[in-house]
C-alpha cells in the first residue's frame, strides 16, 4: 500500500483514539483528508454530525484520500479556479456522501480503471456500500452510500 494511504488510515485511527476507539466523525475524517488541499476557498465540506464505526470510518477515509488525490492530479484541484464540495447526509441506517468537483479541467470517464478508484471502489463494496462515478463535462461526481 503506498505511504500515503497508510497515511490517511493512521490518520483516522487518531480520531479513534479521540472517542476511546468508538469510531470517527465524518466531518473530522472529511476535514483531515481535504486539509492539505484546504484554504477556505476552494474546498466545501457540509453535513451533519455521523459518528461511524471503525471500519466504516477506514473505508471512507482511504476513499477520500484517493478522490482528494486524483482531484489534485487530474481534476478540480490541479487547477487554481477549481472547487471541490463534499456533502453527507445520514438517514434510514445509511449514510450517502456527495463528491462534486467543478472549475477543473473537462472531466473524462477513464478509458481504464485506475488502482486508485478500484480502491474506493473495493474499501466501499467491503462495507456492503455502493460508489457511481459520473464523469460530468464540469468535473467528477462520486457518490457513496453504506449502510452504518
Amino acid at each position: 500500500m503506498e505511504l500515503s494511504r497508510e497515511l490517511a488510515l493512521a490518520n483516522v485511527c487518531s480520531l479513534f483514539a479521540e472517542t476511546r476507539w468508538i469510531g470517527a466523525e465524518v466531518s473530522a475524517i472529511a476535514t483531515q483528508e481535504l486539509a492539505p488541499y484546504s484554504d477556505g476557498k476552494r474546498t466545501f465540506i457540509d453535513g451533519p454530525q455521523t459518528l461511524l464505526a471503525p471500519d466504516a470510518a477506514q473505508a471512507v477515509a482511504v476513499a477520500l484520500h484517493e478522490l482528494a488525490t486524483n482531484a489534485a492530479k487530474y481534476g478540480a484541484l490541479s487547477t487554481p479556479h477549481g472547487h471541490l464540495r463534499l456533502e453527507w447526509s445520514h438517514a434510514a441506517g445509511s449514510l450517502w456522501l456527495r463528491w462534486m468537483e467543478t472549475g477543473g479541467p473537462v472531466a473524462q470517464e477513464p478509458t481504464r480503471t485506475g488502482f486508485g478508484t478500484r480502491i474506493v471502489e473495493q474499501m466501499i463494496a467491503q462495507q456492503k456500500g455502493q460508489v457511481r462515478f459520473d464523469w460530468r463535462k464540469e468535473g467528477l461526481v462520486c457518490e457513496i452510500t453504506l449502510p452504518v
